[in-house]
């Protein structure tokens, strides 16, 4: 068989034959053509995610479809980023000029914001006492509780704000660290929705257990806490996982009530929880523009992934679900992940205070 898809009689081969058996030669030319149609289909699709208007209390099912798939893409551009990278690295080996210069925006686009985390920065100047905030989600199956309950005495916290928030955590975290947090706040469920604060500083006037976020009402938290003199609210807060239809369609009108709560909010606010949604989403955009900040974004380094830990997607790149938002002159010292043993999300630990 000769190497350009003929027979060695010099007939051609048929489609099929050329589809289930290709040559070498015929197998380079379909990678190409292949790269092609992943960069221009990329294109589109970065395109589209971008400009898709993210209207969160539209329900129509084909509306939250199609911005669900725009949600996906920026969620996932880093690893369509990957992807594209290898596709630049083999354009440079075999000289494919055209297709390298085709390709190199897109991975400058999809990998440029992760690649900027890891620039170096200076930690933000904080005036007067900082407080260590921790936010967790436990995970409602997990009954390795020792792990995190040694990590939590590690990270030692002015404030731990837990999610999937169970009884049986509840006796747990109780028993081993009751007597350090004078001052606490519970919603157990047996569900993934448990929440709870615990605090070494009172409150300031009673806690909010059930903040009115979507139609069916998952317990979320608003308490306040004084730092440096100045009353402060913190809200622990943890939306639907986007992984049905009506998950995706309650998220988003959870977070649409969200934004009215704190478009309301005269305190400075602490915004913490599992957001289940990542700093390239149109969700932190939003945030953004209310003049909220990511706690890692301003005391953090590198990526600060927070999800998965256990699984087989451990083993891909992850994604940062997990976040303390900051507004109302607050900053972050330092923010760094921790392990998480047991659960499926890593806790972020975050020294806040007021910027100077």
């Amino acid at each position: 068989m000769a190497g350009d898809g003929t027979h060695p009689d010099g007939g051609k081969r048929s489609l099929i034959a050329r589809a289930l058996r290709p040559t070498w030669a015929e197998r380079k030319r379909m990678l190409r053509v292949e790269a092609w149609i992943f960069v221009g289909v990329s294109y589109g699709l970065i395109a589209f995610a971008h400009v898709w208007p993210p209207d969160f209390r539209n329900p129509s099912p084909a509306y939250v479809g199609t911005a669900w798939v725009a949600f996906m893409v920026r969620t996932l551009a880093s690893h369509i980023g990957l992807i594209l990278l290898v596709i630049a690295a083999v354009s440079a080996w075999v000289r494919q000029r055209r297709l390298l210069i085709a390709v190199l925006p897109l991975v400058v686009v999809t990998l440029g914001p992760d690649c900027w985390t890891f620039r170096p920065r200076s930690a933000p100047g904080v005036v007067g006492e900082r407080v260590t905030v921790m936010s967790v989600n436990l995970l409602s199956v997990n009954r390795q509780t020792q792990a995190i309950i040694d990590e939590i005495r590690a990270a030692d916290p002015d404030l731990l704000l837990l999610q999937e928030y169970t009884e049986h955590w509840h006796d747990a975290l109780g028993a081993a660290i009751g007597q350090a947090y004078p001052h606490v706040a519970h919603n157990c469920r047996e569900d993934s929705f448990g929440v709870a604060i615990y605090s070494r500083r009172p409150f300031q006037g009673p806690v909010t257990m059930r903040v009115p976020l979507g139609q069916d009402a998952e317990p979320q938290m608003r308490a306040a806490i004084r730092i440096a003199d100045l009353d402060v609210a913190v809200y622990n807060i943890h939306l639907l996982p986007p992984r049905r239809l009506d998950y995706i369609v309650e998220s988003r009108l959870q977070f649409a009530d969200l934004l009215e709560v704190l478009s309301s909010e005269s305190l400075p606010v602490m915004l913490a929880g599992d957001f289940n949604f990542s700093a390239n989403s149109p969700h932190a955009d939003i945030l953004g523009r209310l003049g909220f900040v990511d706690a890692h974004e301003v005391g953090g380094w590198g990526r600060g992934t927070t999800w998965p830990v256990n699984g087989f997607f451990r083993w891909i790149p992850g994604l940062r679900l997990d976040h303390v938002y900051l507004r109302g002159g607050l900053t972050c010292a330092t923010c760094r992940t921790g392990t998480g043993y047991g659960s499926d999300h890593r806790p972020v630990i975050c020294e806040i205070g007021l910027a100077r």
